[in-house]
C-alpha cells in the first residue's frame, strides 16, 4: 500500500509519515496529527524536527527512530512536542517501518495526546520534592490528603519520630492514619476532614500524635495542622494539602500557665473555666462544690516565715487532691483557700469527704517555744446537672457556708441552702489594679462637683458621697472628721460603711502624732488596729459584728483645711489588712478630700451657700480655672462674640516631670507649683478661659493679635515657667509641653478643636519636643494610619505578611560582603510592600514592636538553619529589638530570646543583637545587665544609629557591646572637613575601646573613599545594595 493510501485511511488517532534519510521529515499526516503539534501540513514539511521536539527529548527520539529502521521492531516512548506558540505538550509515540522507496525508509509514527496525566505525574512529583525540601528545611511537615482515594501521606519525618529513619513518604488510607490519633482527637480529625471535602474550607485543628510504635505504650505529642481545601476546575474538592507543626512545648507551656506555680494545681481563672464549661454540658448527676479556707494560716507565714508557709500550702494541696478523683476538679483560687468540684456523686458521699478532709487537714507545727495549729473550714454546695448553675453561683453559696464554719468557730464542714445567697465576706480581695486617674475617674468627680452644687441638704449629699465611694473604690467605711482645737481631738460627722451603725457625732478625745504632722492637701497610709484614731471606735458603735478593736484593717488618711483655717480628715477604710493602694486610688482620694472641705465649709456659710456652689461648680477648687463642662461653655459664649481681627486657638499642655515634684517634694509642694502657674496663666494678655483637666493637665482657649506673636508668647511663658521651677527645685526638669491648634473658624465644633489640640500635644511628647507644636492635617492623617496598622498588625503577623529582607554589610576594600541586617517589609494583601518608615514608629508607640522584633529574630535563625543543612557560606546577620524591650527589668526579654534559640540548631555566635544608642541614655544599668547575659549566651551585640541619642563615649566605654554602627547622618549632609575630622576622631576612640565599627548609609564612591582614607574598613549602604529579599541576597552572595 502506498503511504499516501495509507494516511487517506480514517483512523481514530494522530497519524504521520515520516521518511529517514540523512535527516527526517514528516511527508503526510491526518488532521488529529496537525492539531495535536498544532502545524499545518505545510508548515510540517517545512519546519527543521529539531524545532518541533523539546530539546532533551530530541536526542532520544533520533535513537529510536534509528533503531526502529535498523532492526524493523516496533518503537515506543514518550516526549513532549512543541508547538507554535512555544508551549510544550506531552504525547505517546509508537513507530514501525512501513516502506522503503528509493532506499529511503517510511516510518509510519502514532501519537496519543497524554499531555493532561503527564503534567498531573509532575505536579505530583514536584509537590513531593517540595514536600521534602519543606521537612528538611523547616520544623514543618507536610499535611496531603487525596480526596478521591481517600487516602493520605505519611511523612518520613513523622516516622523518623517512630525511629523508623529508612522510610520513604507513602499514601496510606485515611482510617488506617487516624488511629495513630490520640482516640478523642480521632473523631475531632474525621469530622474536619469530611467538612473540608466537601466544601472549599480553610481551617486548623491541633491533635496528638502517637510517636511510638505499636507494641509500645503510647506517647503523644501535640501538632498544629493547618489545612486547606482544593478544588479542580469543576469544583470538585480533589485533596486537602496543608503543613504541620509540633506544638508539643507551647502546649505544655499553656498547661503551665493554666496552673498555680506553687501547687500545680489549676489557677483561679482556669478552674472557673472548667467548672463552667462542665456544667453547661453536664445532663444529669448531682456535683458539689469544695470551698476550702485554711484556718489561721497567717500565723504560719508571721511565726515560721513565708518560706515555711510555702512549704505548708504545698502539702495541703497534696493531701486536697488525694482525696478526690483524678476527673474532679481542683484548683487554688487564693492564698490559702482551695476550691474541688466533686463530679457524679451525692450529697451524702461529699459530707463524709468533708468530714474526713478536715481531720486530714488539722495539723499542729512546733518550732521553738512555738505550737501552732491550723484547721480547714469547708463550705459545701451541691447542684444536679443541667439546672443552670454556674461556678459563680456554687461559689456564692459554698461562701455562705464556708462563712457560717469560721462564725461556728472554724475547723468543720456547712452545706449551703437555698437563703444562701448574695455576696458575704468583705475580706474579698480586690487583686485588679486601677490605672492612674482615669476618664471614669474624672467623671465620679464631676459627679461629686455636681451633688454638691444641687444639694439641697449639705449633709445628706456628703453621706450619698460617701455612700459612692464604698461602693466605686470597694472599702468598708468612710468617714469624715472636724479637728477639735481645743482638746486635740476629733469629731466624727459624716460617715457611711458596710455593717457599721454610729451613735450620733462621735467625739474621738485624742488624735494620733502622725495626725497632727499631717499638713493638709497630704495624705498617709495606715495599717494594723493599733492607731490612735482608731482607738475608742468601738463604744459609738451600734452593732460590733464586723468590727472589734484588734481587727486588721488598712486605711488611707487625707487632711484637709477648710473656714478659719481649721483642719479635718476623710479616712478612707479597707478591712483587707494586705490591700495595696494604688497611685490612681491616692490621686483621686486627694482629690474627693479636697472636694469633702467644699461641704465641710458649706455647712458653716449655708447663708451665702447657694451663690459659692454655683461658683464652685464651674471651677477647679485647687486652681480657681475652669471645670471641663464649664470651660466648654465658657468657650461657646466668647466665639460667638469674637473679635474679627484676633487670632484664636485651643492650647492643650501638661507639665514635663511634674511627678519628680510630688515624689521629691510632697503633694503640698506640687500643688502650690499647679496654683502658681494657674495664676501666672490668668495674668497673660492672651488668656481667655481655662480648665485643669486633671493632674497637671490644662486646656486654654487663647488669642491675640497673629499667629506669630501668640505663639511667641507661649515660647516665652513656657521659657518662664522652666527657669523659675529649675532654680527653685534643681534637677527637677520640669518645661511645658503643648499642642496648639488655630481656629480656621470661630464657629466650628469645639470638641473638634480640643481633639486637633490635643494630637499636636502627643506629636510633641512622641517626638520628645518639650515645647510648642502646632497642628497641621498630616497629624490627623497620622493618627488614621496608625490605628490601621496598629489594628492590622496581629492577623498581618498571623499570615506570615511580615518578610525578612537582608542588607548586606561588606569591606570598603574590595566590597566583598561579610555579613547583613535582617530588616522588615509588610507585604499587603494587595502585594504592595510597605517599608519600615510606615509601620515602626506605629508599632514602637503602642509595644507591639516587641513581637515584631522576636518575628524577625525566629525568621533569621530559620534562615540561618536553612543554611547550614544546604552547607552555604556562614555569615553573621544582626537583627534589631527595640528599647521597648528593656523598660522593666529585661528579664523577660532575656527569657524568650533562649527560648526561640533553644527550637533551632543555631550557634549563638552567628547572630548579631542590635539595640539603638538612644536605650544607653534611658536604661543604661539595665541593657548593660542585658548585654553581659547576651554575651554569656553567646551572641554578639551592637550598639546601632551612635550619634543620635546623646550618650556619652565613657558610658560606650563600660557597655559590653562587640560593634559600634555609626550613624548614616555623619556622612550624608553636607560633609565639611570639619566633620570629617569628628568622625575620624570618634572611629579612632572606638577602635580604642576595641570595638568594631562600621559606617551606615554608604551611598557614594566619595563617601567610601575619604571613609578608607579616615581608616574605617567596614560599611552599609545603598553602595553595595539595597535590602533586598532571602532568595536574592542567596543568589548574589552565598
Amino acid at each position: 500500500m502506498d503511504y499516501r493510501e495509507f494516511i487517506q485511511l480514517d483512523l481514530p488517532v494522530a497519524v504521520a509519515i515520516v521518511s529517514c534519510g540523512a535527516d527526517w521529515r514528516v511527508e503526510e499526516a491526518n488532521a488529529e496529527f496537525t492539531d495535536v503539534l498544532g502545524y499545518t501540513e505545510k508548515e510540517l514539511r517545512e519546519t527543521r524536527p529539531q524545532k518541533m521536539v523539546y530539546d532533551e527529548d530530541y536526542a532520544n527520539l533520533v535513537s529510536v527512530l534509528e533503531n526502529v529502521v535498523r532492526t524493523h521492531d516496533n518503537g515506543k516512548m514518550q516526549l513532549r512536542i512543541v508547538r507554535p506558540d512555544g508551549k510544550t505538550r506531552w504525547v505517546e509515540m509508537r513507530c514501525s517501518v512501513l516502506a522503503h522507496y528509493d532506499v529511503k525508509p517510511y516510518v509510519v509514527l502514532f501519537l496519543w495526546d497524554i499531555d493532561e496525566e503527564k503534567r498531573r505525574e509532575e505536579h505530583q512529583k514536584l509537590l513531593n520534592q517540595k514536600y521534602e525540601l519543606m521537612e528538611q528545611l523547616s520544623l514543618e511537615y507536610p499535611f496531603d490528603l487525596d480526596v478521591e482515594n481517600w487516602t493520605m501521606l505519611r511523612s518520613y519525618r513523622l516516622m523518623e519520630l517512630r525511629g523508623q529513619y529508612d522510610y520513604s513518604e507513602q499514601y496510606f488510607p485515611v482510617d488506617e492514619e487516624v488511629l495513630t490519633l490520640c482516640p478523642p482527637d480521632q473523631e475531632l480529625f474525621l469530622k474536619a476532614m469530611k467538612e473540608a471535602a466537601t466544601e472549599e474550607k480553610t481551617g486548623s485543628m491541633d491533635t496528638r500524635f502517637n510517636i511510638h510504635t505499636e507494641n509500645e505504650t503510647p506517647k503523644y505529642l501535640w501538632f498544629r495542622t493547618y489545612y486547606k481545601s482544593i478544588a479542580d476546575h469543576n469544583g470538585r474538592i480533589t485533596r486537602i494539602i496543608g503543613r504541620s507543626f509540633n506544638i508539643d512545648e507551647d502546649k505544655n507551656l499553656q498547661e503551665e500557665v493554666r496552673r498555680d506555680p506553687l501547687t500545680k494545681l489549676l489557677n483561679k481563672l482556669e478552674i472557673q473555666r472548667e467548672t463552667d464549661a462542665f456544667l453547661e454540658g453536664a445532663e444529669d448527676g448531682t456535683h458539689v462544690l469544695f470551698l476550702i479556707d485554711i484556718d489561721n494560716f497567717k500565723g504560719v507565714n508571721d511565726n515560721f516565715g513565708h518560706t515555711f508557709g510555702d512549704t505548708v500550702i504545698v502539702d495541703v494541696a497534696n493531701i486536697i487532691k488525694s482525696f478526690f478523683r483524678n476527673n474532679d476538679l481542683t484548683g487554688r483560687v487564693g492564698g490559702d483557700e482551695f476550691l474541688v468540684l466533686m463530679k457524679n456523686t451525692t450529697l451524702e458521699k461529699a459530707k463524709e469527704r468533708a468530714g474526713n478532709l478536715g481531720e486530714a487537714l488539722c495539723k499542729v507545727y512546733t518550732g521553738g517555744s512555738i505550737h501552732y495549729r491550723i484547721s480547714a473550714s469547708i463550705g459545701l454546695a451541691a447542684c444536679n446537672g443541667g439546672d443552670g448553675n454556674t461556678y459563680s453561683s456554687l461559689f456564692e453559696k459554698a461562701d455562705h457556708a464556708m462563712y457560717r464554719t469560721k462564725q461556728g468557730g472554724k475547723n468543720g464542714y456547712e452545706i449551703a441552702g437555698a437563703k444562701d445567697v448574695g455576696m458575704i465576706r468583705n475580706g474579698i480581695k480586690n487583686i485588679e489594679r486601677r490605672e492612674n486617674m482615669g476618664a471614669e475617674d474624672r467623671e465620679f468627680l464631676a459627679f461629686s462637683i455636681s451633688l454638691m452644687a444641687h444639694a439641697k441638704n449639705i449633709d445628706g449629699s456628703l453621706n450619698m458621697l460617701l455612700n459612692r465611694i464604698t461602693e466605686r473604690y470597694q472599702l468598708d467605711l468612710v468617714m469624715v472628721f472636724e479637728d477639735n482645737t481645743e482638746n486635740d481631738g476629733m469629731v466624727m460627722t459624716n460617715y457611711f460603711g458596710n455593717n457599721f451603725s454610729f451613735y450620733g457625732k462621735s467625739a474621738f478625745p485624742k488624735k494620733s502624732p502622725s495626725l497632727k504632722e499631717l499638713q493638709p492637701g497630704e495624705y498617709m497610709i495606715v495599717k494594723n488596729s493599733r492607731s490612735n484614731f482608731a482607738t475608742g471606735m468601738g463604744k459609738y458603735l451600734k452593732s460590733t459584728d464586723t468590727y472589734n478593736e484588734k481587727a486588721p484593717f488598712s486605711a488611707v488618711v487625707g487632711k484637709f483645711e477648710y473656714v478659719g483655717g481649721c483642719t479635718g480628715e476623710v479616712i478612707y477604710v479597707s478591712l483587707d489588712e494586705e490591700r495595696q493602694w494604688q497611685p490612681g486610688e491616692l490621686e483621686i482620694f486627694q482629690e474627693l478630700t479636697r472636694m469633702m472641705a467644699i461641704f465641710v465649709s458649706l455647712r458653716y456659710r449655708v447663708a451665702e451657700s447657694r451663690e459659692q456652689i454655683s461658683s464652685i461648680q464651674k471651677k477647679d477648687p485647687l486652681t480657681g480655672l475652669y471645670n471641663q463642662e464649664a470651660f466648654r461653655e465658657a468657650v461657646v459664649e466668647i466665639l460667638a462674640h469674637s473679635k474679627p481681627d484676633e487670632v484664636y486657638a485651643i492650647e492643650y499642655m501638661d507639665i514635663n516631670n511634674f511627678g519628680y515634684i510630688n515624689e521629691n517634694y510632697g503633694y503640698k509642694v506640687g500643688d502650690s507649683v499647679l496654683k502658681m502657674f494657674a495664676q501666672d496663666i490668668f495674668m497673660q494678655e492672651y488668656f481667655r478661659a481655662g480648665c485643669r483637666l486633671y493632674s497637671d493637665f490644662f486646656l486654654l482657649l487663647i488669642a491675640d493679635e497673629s499667629q506669630e506673636k501668640m505663639i511667641d508668647r507661649l515660647h516665652n511663658r513656657n521659657k518662664r515657667f522652666s527657669n523659675m521651677q529649675n532654680h527653685r527645685y534643681p534637677n527637677s526638669g520640669m518645661g511645658i509641653s503643648a499642642g496648639v491648634y488655630i481656629l480656621e473658624d470661630n464657629k466650628m465644633d469645639i470638641e473638634f478643636a480640643i481633639e486637633n489640640a490635643n494630637l499636636a500635644w502627643k506629636n510633641a511628647k512622641n517626638t520628645g519636643k518639650r515645647d510648642i507644636t502646632l497642628y497641621n492635617p498630616s497629624l490627623r492623617i497620622q493618627r488614621t494610619e496608625e490605628q490601621k496598622i496598629v489594628g492590622e498588625f496581629y492577623e498581618a503577623l498571623y499570615r506570615d505578611d511580615f518578610q525578612m529582607y537582608l542588607q548586606p554589610k561588606f569591606i570598603l576594600r574590595d566590597r566583598s560582603v561579610y555579613g547583613a541586617e535582617a530588616l522588615a517589609r509588610w507585604k499587603r494583601p494587595d502585594g504592595k510592600i510597605l517599608p519600615p518608615g510606615m509601620f515602626i514608629d506605629s508599632l514602637e508607640k503602642i509595644g507591639y514592636i516587641t513581637e515584631l522584633d522576636f518575628y524577625i529574630y525566629e525568621e533569621v535563625l530559620k534562615t540561618l538553619e536553612k543554611w547550614d543543612k544546604q552547607h552555604r557560606r556562614k555569615i553573621v546577620i544582626s537583627t534589631n529589638f527595640s528599647g521597648r524591650h528593656f523598660e522593666s527589668d529585661g528579664e523577660e526579654f532575656l527569657n524568650r530570646i533562649q527560648h526561640v534559640l533553644s527550637k533551632y540548631s543555631v550557634r549563638p555566635e552567628y547572630i548579631e543583637i542590635e539595640v539603638t544608642e538612644g536605650v544607653l541614655v534611658k536604661n543604661v544599668a539595665v541593657l548593660e545587665k542585658c548585654m553581659n547575659r547576651l554575651h554569656e549566651i553567646g551572641f554578639r551585640v551592637a550598639i546601632d544609629d551612635f550619634g543620635t541619642g546623646y550618650s556619652s563615649l565613657s558610658v560606650l566605654a563600660d557597655m559590653p557591646a562587640d560593634v559600634i554602627k555609626i550613624d548614616k547622618s555623619f556622612i550624608n549632609k553636607g560633609m565639611t572637613e570639619q566633620k570629617k575630622n569628628l568622625l575620624y576622631e570618634i572611629g579612632r576612640m572606638v577602635k580604642i575601646l576595641h570595638k568594631d565599627i562600621i559606617i551606615e548609609g554608604v551611598e557614594t564612591e566619595e563617601q567610601e573613599q575619604f571613609l578608607k582614607e579616615g581608616g574605617f574598613t567596614c560599611g552599609q549602604g545603598y553602595l553595595c545594595n539595597c535590602p533586598v529579599p532571602i532568595g536574592d541576597f542567596e543568589k548574589m552572595y552565598l
